[in-house]
């Protein structure tokens, strides 16, 4: 802070006594307008203080960190939206499907989380239950919660339904902070256009919306660069391809020949034996550790290798998971374009 308020009214009180050769009254109109004036002084002083702190991307925040970045090409991190399963209940079966459409609203108890479901779902006739994916409305680590907390239908339907979410909803992620977001600034004024830093393409790529990693191949003497855009869990969207290419034709030094694809997938199977910890459902832990087997692929980046420890850890960590047992299973090695993708999920929990 340049000044406080009070050492603003002392100044003015003192250079108004020094000119006029006696201290301004508190409560005379002279007095009542310096404190005016040292106010509004003092709300000035703030905001070229705020806007000190904005002008640089070290010390700026929110959008006007946003507006740094853009001079680099980049863009903030969208967050993930938690998913998970919830089962819908009849009181007892009718002679008629219900319809469970798309987009049927379930929330907590005070209604500040509300989950959509992904599809259009029918609970058969003569029967009373459904198990259904649920995905978050909006992104963010709030909505990762644990079992039995979404109980609640905004979506109306007719008495005698209940619902409870059968899993936890995982995957949850916040929009990228200010300080990651910062650090990657940082890292881009490094990693200068020079033709040849391959981190300054890969960071480039990741930045659109839509591209969760990227690798770069070749060089600039061997006739041109190779980046290689992959998505979460698989080939990104025709729209974030599109996107991540016009953005690094545009980007890209003048004299770089310059290629972007899309990885060769490499599908990896899984089959796992489940023990089940004591007072959980057997249905709903795999359940479970589906969501957390999704997960942990659409984390896998573009180039990174398969490693049965690294799915192990995420299996174990689901609720409900006692231990656990891969049959058939082994470690994949992934090429430079390649990227990891899940294939069948087969998990079975021994009588």
């Amino acid at each position: 802070m340049s000044y406080t308020y009070n050492q603003i009214l002392d100044r003015m009180n003192n250079k108004f006594t020094e000119l006029s050769g006696y201290e301004p009254e508190n409560a005379s109109d002279v007095g009542i307008k310096i404190k005016l004036l040292a106010g509004e002084l003092y709300s000035l002083c703030t905001e070229i203080d705020r806007i000190k702190l904005q002008m640089f991307p070290n010390t700026a925040t929110g959008q006007y960190l946003d507006m740094h970045a853009q001079q680099r090409g980049l863009s903030r991190i969208k967050g993930d939206k938690a998913s998970g399963f919830v089962i819908f209940r009849l009181d007892m079966p009718v002679d008629h499907d219900i319809t469970i459409p798309r987009g049927t609203i379930c929330s907590n108890s005070d209604g500040s989380l509300r989950y959509l479901t992904v599809d259009d779902e029918v609970i058969p006739r003569n029967s009373t239950e459904r198990l259904i994916e649920c995905e978050a409305e909006n992104s963010g680590q709030q909505y990762n919660v644990a079992r039995n907390i979404v109980k609640v239908i905004i979506t109306y339907f007719s008495v005698g339904m209940s619902i409870t979410n059968a899993s936890s909803f995982i995957g949850g992620t916040d929009d990228e902070s200010d300080e990651d977001f910062r650090t990657r600034i940082a890292e881009s004024y490094k990693n200068t256009p020079n033709g040849a830093n391959a981190q300054y393409y890969i960071d480039l790529a990741k930045s659109v919306d839509g591209i969760q990693s990227a690798t770069v191949s070749g060089s600039v003497q061997a006739g041109g660069i190779t980046i290689c855009v992959g998505g979460k869990g698989g080939v990104p969207t025709n729209d974030a391809y599109q996107n991540a290419r016009d953005l690094l034709n545009i980007s890209r030094p003048f004299g770089v020949n310059l290629t972007v694809t899309t990885p060769e997938l490499v599908t990896a199977d899984v089959t796992a034996s489940l023990s089940i910890k004591s007072g959980y459902n057997a249905n709903e832990v795999i359940a479970n550790v589906r969501l957390s087997i999704t997960d942990f692929f659409n984390d896998l980046a573009v180039g990174e290798d398969f490693r049965l420890a690294a799915l192990g850890r995420a299996i174990y960590g689901s609720d409900g998971v006692d231990n656990y047992t891969f049959s058939g299973m082994s470690d994949i090695s992934i090429g430079e374009g390649e990227l990891a993708k899940v294939g069948t999920v087969s998990l079975t929990v021994p009588e």
